[in-house]
């Protein structure tokens, strides 16, 4: 399957990202400081309460997880030691298109917003608008 990664500069806000269904995606976020993240949150704004992804205690916690993204989402855990809790999301679908927020929290800053990124997700060719009036 093929990997789109997409890295943002050093201000991470308001990204977007655009992939086809079964693609697999990085949604970056970086720790500017690189401290010991305790705990790192990822959500989708119109989920509510259920994670795309949460870790703490040292480990991913399924139990918060929405149910669509079990077994679909990741982290490099040999970068969390660099600040670095991007998210891998594996095949794609158009339902996964949507804003998702990634916080964290260390010695230094409790529920830190580091980055909002707007995954779009569309068959290809399917991104172009159709005259309506043709039949």
């Amino acid at each position: 399957t093929p990997l789109l990664s997409v890295f943002s500069p050093s201000d991470q806000n308001n990204m977007t990202i655009k992939a086809e269904p079964g693609e697999n995606v990085i949604l970056t976020c970086k720790d500017p400081d690189q401290g010991k993240i305790t705990i790192a949150e990822w959500k989708r704004t119109d989920l509510g309460t259920e994670y795309v992804l949460l870790y703490k205690d040292n480990q991913l916690d399924p139990d918060a997880q929405h149910p669509s993204y079990r077994d679909r989402v990741d982290l490099q855990l040999n970068q969390l030691r660099k600040g670095d809790v991007s998210l891998l999301l594996k095949d794609t679908t158009t339902d996964d298109s949507g804003t998702y927020e990634c916080r964290i929290y260390t010695e230094k800053h409790v529920d830190k917003l580091i980055s909002t990124i707007s995954l779009q997700v569309s068959p290809p060719g399917e991104s172009l608008s159709l005259d309506q009036n043709q039949q």
